[in-house]
């Protein structure tokens, strides 16, 4: 495996064909046909219905990489076998890495489009801004809107995330202490509408830039008795009065000096003893660094923006009148539910 060698790791980790290459394994489903007993390349190429040899110095290339290890059989024909690393791309490794990885998988259209901007960070590292508006010519949320197919890729990741979590947060939160929910930056209501639908004491109410709230109405039909929605920017004053306001995947989009804007406005809106829950990645969570690295990269490229710490959560907070009272660490890797209550 390449990573016994220095040299080779470097030329491996710099070489652009090592992500296109997982792509390409990925967008094949190669582990996943291996796994299955299509072991040489014959078979994979009638399988996939790629050139044979091409096809080999793929594979070649993916057992160097670790994905797959090489071997000779009697016939001095190659066959191959997956390895732990190369399971991680099976359609049933639960971090779903094979879609996200996948060329052809049509809800990749937002990564795919971020891709470009990722290539920019040079010039990000040297200017601690986003490079986005460097690729395309409008920063990445006008881009959104400007592109209703990328848009609602976005939408899709986003829902995808709530139905991961969403199973947690209802259970490791005391939500029988809460009678009224403010969704902050909610999207178009899909983390909402499954915590309303598991806790049927709960109401709620979606706060939302209008065209998105326009949107949502189909997502909430199912808790529409409970739920309100409220247009508008969580920049500014939000409907007041609810025992808890729920940050979700929210903050890490946005500069310090914006999650402290977002967070000022919670404490206005909430008042004295209420709660405002925040649920992020945390860096420092010590499960998935990679992934909270690339992320944190990620936020920087896009948006001039980052994942945090559980202190820089905590130091944020405290300047605008929160206290942190609780962390809650979820089952899925590197996510929590910190918890603050605004100070009398």
């Amino acid at each position: 495996m390449f990573r016994q060698d220095p040299l080779n790791t470097i030329m491996a980790l710099g070489s652009r064909f090592t992500p296109v290459a997982l792509r390409t394994a990925a967008t094949l489903r190669l582990p996943g046909l291996v796994q299955d007993g299509h072991s040489t390349v014959d078979a994979l190429a009638e399988r996939t219905g790629c050139d044979k040899s091409a096809l080999g110095r793929v594979m070649h290339y993916l057992s160097l990489l670790g994905v797959f290890t090489e071997a000779q059989d009697q016939t001095q024909q190659k066959t191959y076998e997956v390895t732990d690393v190369g399971r991680v791309l099976l359609d049933d490794h639960p971090s779903g890495l094979r879609r996200w990885l996948d060329f052809e998988e049509r809800s990749r259209l937002v990564e795919k489009r971020f891709e470009p901007a990722v290539d920019e960070l040079l010039d990000a590292v040297r200017t601690g801004q986003p490079v986005y508006e460097k690729v395309y010519g409008r920063d990445f949320w006008s881009d959104l809107a400007a592109n209703p197919e990328i848009d609602k890729s976005f939408n899709e990741g986003i829902a995808r995330t709530a139905n991961r979590i969403v199973p947690e947060l209802a259970r490791i939160y005391d939500w029988a202490s809460v009678k009224h929910v403010v969704d902050v930056g909610g999207g178009k209501g899909a983390l909402l509408a499954k915590l309303l639908g598991e806790h049927p004491e709960l109401r709620g109410t979606l706060l939302e830039l209008p065209n998105v709230v326009e949107q949502a109405a189909d997502v909430l039909a199912p808790v529409a008795d409970r739920c309100e929605t409220a247009p508008g920017s969580f920049f500014d004053p939000m409907p007041a009065g609810a025992d808890v306001y729920l940050i979700a995947n929210t903050l890490h989009n946005w500069s310090d000096d914006n999650a402290e804007k977002i967070l000022r406005r919670c404490v206005e809106a909430a008042g004295p003893g209420n709660r405002v829950v925040v649920v992020e990645r945390l860096l420092d969570s010590g499960k998935d660094p990679v992934m909270a690295a690339y992320a944190d990269l990620l936020m920087l490229v896009l948006l001039g923006a980052r994942e945090r710490t559980a202190d820089d959560f905590r130091e944020i907070g405290g300047r605008v009148g929160l206290e942190l009272t609780e962390t809650l660490r979820f089952e899925t890797p590197g996510m929590w539910l910190l918890e603050f209550v605004v100070r009398s």
